[in-house]
Protein backbone atom coordinates (compact mmCIF):
# COMPACT_ATOMS: atom_id res chain seq x y z
CA UNK A 1 0.00 0.00 0.00
CA UNK A 2 1.44 3.23 -0.66
CA UNK A 3 0.61 5.00 2.49
CA UNK A 4 2.70 2.42 4.24
CA UNK A 5 5.72 3.57 1.68
CA UNK A 6 5.83 7.04 3.36
CA UNK A 7 5.10 6.51 7.06
CA UNK A 8 7.05 3.35 7.49
CA UNK A 9 10.51 4.13 8.79
CA UNK A 10 13.34 1.10 8.48
CA UNK A 11 15.99 1.32 11.35
CA UNK A 12 17.84 -1.51 9.86
CA UNK A 13 17.41 0.46 6.73
CA UNK A 14 18.37 4.04 8.04
CA UNK A 15 21.73 2.21 9.58
CA UNK A 16 22.37 0.60 6.13
CA UNK A 17 22.05 3.97 4.24
CA UNK A 18 24.21 5.67 6.53
CA UNK A 19 27.00 2.99 5.46
CA UNK A 20 26.07 2.67 1.60
CA UNK A 21 25.86 7.08 1.90
CA UNK A 22 29.19 7.37 3.64
CA UNK A 23 27.51 9.25 6.52
CA UNK A 24 29.30 10.42 9.82
CA UNK A 25 28.11 7.48 11.49
CA UNK A 26 28.34 4.72 8.23
CA UNK A 27 31.85 3.23 9.39
CA UNK A 28 31.11 2.54 12.70
CA UNK A 29 27.45 1.25 12.20
CA UNK A 30 29.08 -0.87 9.57
CA UNK A 31 31.33 -2.53 11.94
CA UNK A 32 28.84 -3.05 14.94
CA UNK A 33 26.26 -4.85 12.86
CA UNK A 34 28.80 -6.70 11.04
CA UNK A 35 29.40 -8.47 14.33
CA UNK A 36 25.65 -8.88 15.15
CA UNK A 37 25.33 -6.42 17.43
CA UNK A 38 22.98 -3.43 18.11
CA UNK A 39 24.22 -0.18 17.44
CA UNK A 40 24.34 2.71 20.26
CA UNK A 41 20.83 4.34 20.90
CA UNK A 42 21.73 7.81 20.23
CA UNK A 43 22.73 7.36 16.59
CA UNK A 44 19.36 5.29 15.84
CA UNK A 45 17.39 7.54 17.61
CA UNK A 46 19.12 10.36 15.21
CA UNK A 47 18.55 8.44 12.20
CA UNK A 48 14.92 8.30 13.02
CA UNK A 49 14.42 11.66 13.76
CA UNK A 50 16.05 12.74 10.75
CA UNK A 51 13.63 10.38 8.62
CA UNK A 52 10.75 11.48 10.44
CA UNK A 53 11.72 15.72 10.18
CA UNK A 54 12.28 14.92 6.42
CA UNK A 55 8.72 13.25 6.15
CA UNK A 56 4.99 15.45 5.06
CA UNK A 57 3.84 12.54 8.10
CA UNK A 58 3.10 13.08 11.20
CA UNK A 59 2.23 9.14 12.04
CA UNK A 60 4.98 6.32 11.72
CA UNK A 61 5.66 2.84 12.05
CA UNK A 62 8.87 2.16 12.67
CA UNK A 63 9.90 -0.92 12.00
CA UNK A 64 12.65 -2.44 14.71
CA UNK A 65 12.62 -0.44 17.22
CA UNK A 66 13.05 -0.51 20.61
CA UNK A 67 15.35 -3.64 20.45
CA UNK A 68 16.24 -3.12 24.20
CA UNK A 69 16.03 -1.10 26.83
CA UNK A 70 18.81 1.49 25.96
CA UNK A 71 16.59 2.04 22.80
CA UNK A 72 13.76 2.62 24.74
CA UNK A 73 15.40 4.99 27.33
CA UNK A 74 17.26 6.97 24.89
CA UNK A 75 14.01 7.15 22.89
CA UNK A 76 11.95 8.71 25.83
CA UNK A 77 14.79 11.09 26.59
CA UNK A 78 15.66 12.59 23.06
CA UNK A 79 11.99 12.01 21.49
CA UNK A 80 9.76 11.70 23.90
CA UNK A 81 7.95 15.51 23.66
CA UNK A 82 8.35 14.75 19.98
CA UNK A 83 6.45 12.03 18.90
CA UNK A 84 4.18 9.51 21.34
CA UNK A 85 4.74 5.66 20.86
CA UNK A 86 1.02 4.28 20.88
CA UNK A 87 1.96 1.08 20.64
CA UNK A 88 4.24 -1.73 19.49
CA UNK A 89 3.34 -3.93 16.92
CA UNK A 90 4.53 -7.52 17.69
CA UNK A 91 4.77 -9.98 14.94
CA UNK A 92 5.19 -13.50 16.95
CA UNK A 93 6.48 -16.45 15.13
CA UNK A 94 8.05 -19.41 15.78
CA UNK A 95 12.18 -19.39 16.04
CA UNK A 96 12.89 -21.93 13.13
CA UNK A 97 10.60 -20.27 10.84
CA UNK A 98 12.32 -16.68 11.44
CA UNK A 99 15.68 -17.88 11.26
CA UNK A 100 14.80 -19.76 8.14
CA UNK A 101 12.91 -16.94 6.53
CA UNK A 102 16.26 -14.68 7.18
CA UNK A 103 18.80 -17.44 6.06
CA UNK A 104 16.60 -17.80 2.35
CA UNK A 105 15.68 -13.67 1.95
CA UNK A 106 18.47 -13.43 -0.59
CA UNK A 107 19.26 -9.64 -0.33
CA UNK A 108 22.23 -9.70 -0.33
CA UNK A 109 22.85 -8.80 3.32
CA UNK A 110 26.33 -9.42 4.84
CA UNK A 111 24.64 -10.43 7.98
CA UNK A 112 22.94 -12.75 6.98
CA UNK A 113 24.64 -15.29 8.00
CA UNK A 114 23.74 -18.31 10.42
CA UNK A 115 26.24 -16.62 12.69
CA UNK A 116 25.36 -13.48 13.16
CA UNK A 117 21.71 -14.87 13.19
CA UNK A 118 21.91 -16.56 16.15
CA UNK A 119 23.90 -13.71 17.75
CA UNK A 120 21.24 -12.14 16.98
CA UNK A 121 18.80 -14.44 18.47
CA UNK A 122 20.85 -13.96 21.32
CA UNK A 123 20.06 -10.99 21.61
CA UNK A 124 16.73 -10.97 21.17
CA UNK A 125 16.19 -13.14 23.31
CA UNK A 126 18.44 -11.19 26.10
CA UNK A 127 17.80 -7.36 25.35
CA UNK A 128 14.44 -7.57 23.02
CA UNK A 129 11.69 -10.13 24.93
CA UNK A 130 11.57 -7.43 28.18
CA UNK A 131 10.99 -4.99 25.94
CA UNK A 132 7.84 -6.83 24.33
CA UNK A 133 6.69 -7.56 28.20
CA UNK A 134 6.93 -3.45 29.14
CA UNK A 135 4.69 -2.84 26.14
CA UNK A 136 2.40 -5.20 26.86
CA UNK A 137 2.35 -4.92 30.78
CA UNK A 138 1.28 -1.25 29.59
CA UNK A 139 -0.64 -2.62 27.57
CA UNK A 140 0.09 -1.03 24.22
CA UNK A 141 1.74 -4.35 22.72
CA UNK A 142 -0.56 -5.60 19.49
CA UNK A 143 0.31 -8.37 18.38
CA UNK A 144 0.49 -10.49 14.96
CA UNK A 145 0.85 -13.97 13.93
CA UNK A 146 3.48 -13.74 11.41
CA UNK A 147 3.80 -17.71 10.78
CA UNK A 148 1.02 -17.61 8.46
CA UNK A 149 1.68 -16.30 4.48
CA UNK A 150 2.17 -12.93 3.77
CA UNK A 151 -0.90 -11.62 2.69
CA UNK A 152 -2.80 -13.13 5.64
CA UNK A 153 -0.23 -11.49 7.80
CA UNK A 154 -0.80 -8.04 5.92
CA UNK A 155 -4.47 -8.27 6.57
CA UNK A 156 -4.06 -8.73 10.18
CA UNK A 157 -1.60 -6.10 10.60
CA UNK A 158 -3.72 -3.32 8.14
CA UNK A 159 -6.60 -4.35 11.20
CA UNK A 160 -4.56 -3.35 13.87
CA UNK A 161 -3.27 -0.09 12.34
Amino acid sequence: KQWYQRRVRKEGELLRNEIRDKGPDGELIEGIIKQGCIVPSHITVGLLARAMAASNSNKFLIDGFPRNQENHDSWNELMGDKATVQFMLFYDCDLAVCVDRVLNRREGRKDDTAEIVQRRVEGYNTSTLPIIELFRREGRLRTVDSSRPVEEVFAATEKLL
